[in-house]
């Protein structure tokens, strides 16, 4: 009886967490599901802030109300400042443990254009 609930905590835990990514003029925004309630968070590399530039990182609960632990996600907002690649790097981990310890990471590759527009988005995924 021990065996089912293991294999379904099992295969949880390697389902990729859900994410959005728009690009509009020199908006782009990242949205990751994330459930702090966990102990796991985003946590977000150093980049190039001169050729994108964060301007909203926040954490959102799910809207449903009264349910504990269910989780919500996080929003990362950038706009474009000046041409150049830039490559944005995502760490799903427990902040009290080292980034090498993180179960998922996101990257992405982003080409802004002289005027500030984001071109192209080249999502990497690593799990």
């Amino acid at each position: 009886m021990l065996m089912v609930p293991l294999l379904i905590i099992f295969g949880c835990s390697n389902d990729r967490l859900p994410q959005e990514v728009t690009a509009e003029e020199k908006r782009l925004e990242i949205i990751l599901k994330e459930n702090p309630t966990t102990g796991y968070s985003w946590t977000m590399d150093d980049f190039d802030t001169t050729v994108l530039q964060l301007e909203k990182d926040e954490y959102s609960a799910s809207p449903t109300e009264g349910t504990v632990g269910s989780g919500g996600t996080h929003l990362y907002r950038f706009t474009g400042q000046k041409e150049g690649n830039v490559t944005l790097t995502f760490r799903y981990y427990r902040n009290w443990e080292s980034k090498d310890t993180a179960i998922e990471v996101r990257s992405y590759s982003i080409f802004v254009t002289d005027d500030g527009k984001i071109q192209s988005v080249d999502v990497k995924n690593k799990e």
